[in-house]
């Protein structure tokens, strides 16, 4: 059995390689010591190595094929500020953070009408068994799957209007805010609750999950007053992004 001490080593080793990606000094592509050499430099056991390497890889910092030198992935995760999807005219937020990374953006939609499951019915508010229209996306920068959405509406709000079908008709791809605006329901509050857990094989899948990288799923529901509007399930792979919210403070009251 290792000791404390190696346990601690092994995030040393990965934490002094780690400032070398992030500053550029390894660039990406660059090919990374061997083993051997990094069992010399820091005097640690391969095993210690290996682990060290594992947890870098597991980031998303680097690649490993069997029996080559690991070398450093391009790493440039994309912000997501969760109030710019929310605002009136949003424009399109995945194509600004891909932009932003210089990447290309894309994004596959497929839409269909189902019925509701036990969670999607108890986030909308309504009967398990309810129709709703079910839109699932996965966006892209440069050809990497980069995250997935899977967005429900409900057809007793939707159904006959001009947003049944959120990427056909006027206001397709306008964004939550104006498309159910359009409809007399503009949003009045938008929730995202955040949890962190490892892919089911069909999500790492679709996202190319290498072993070991877990996702960031947002729930995220709608309401216009009391009623919800949408709700949707947003994942994203953890190595590839950062999330920022912004919350504003109250000023102190004026005596």
């Amino acid at each position: 059995m290792e000791d404390r001490s190696s346990e601690h080593m092994y995030e040393r080793i990965a934490a002094a390689l780690r400032d070398q990606i992030l500053a550029r000094t390894l660039a990406p592509g660059a090919k990374l010591p061997t083993q051997e050499e990094l069992v010399e430099t820091f005097g640690a056991s391969r095993i210690v190595v290996r682990r060290a390497l594992d947890l870098l890889e597991s980031e998303g910092l680097i690649d490993r094929v069997q029996g080559g030198r690991a070398t450093v992935r391009l790493y440039d995760p994309l912000i997501r500020r969760a109030s710019l999807h929310y605002r009136s005219d949003p424009g399109a937020p995945f194509a600004e953070e891909a932009l932003a990374t210089e990447r290309v953006p894309r994004y596959s939609h497929e839409t269909k009408p189902e019925r509701a499951g036990l969670e999607v019915a108890h986030r909308l508010k309504i009967a398990v068994g309810d129709e709703v229209m079910r839109t699932d996306y996965v966006s892209y920068a440069n050809d990497e799957p980069m995250m997935t959405v899977s967005s429900y509406e409900p057809l007793a709000i939707t159904r006959g209007t001009p947003i049944e079908k959120p990427e056909e008709g006027p206001h397709m791809a306008a964004g939550i805010v104006d498309r159910f605006t359009a409809i007399g329901m503009r949003p009045t509050a938008v929730v995202e609750r955040l949890h962190a857990r490892m892919p089911r094989p069909s999500e790492a899948d679709v996202l190319d999950l290498r072993p070991g990288i877990p996702v960031v799923v947002i729930v995220r529901t709608s309401y216009h007053g009391d009623t919800p509007i949408e709700t949707a399930d947003i994942l994203l792979a953890a190595n590839q992004y950062k999330l920022e919210y912004v919350t504003k403070v109250d000023p102190l009251p004026v005596d």
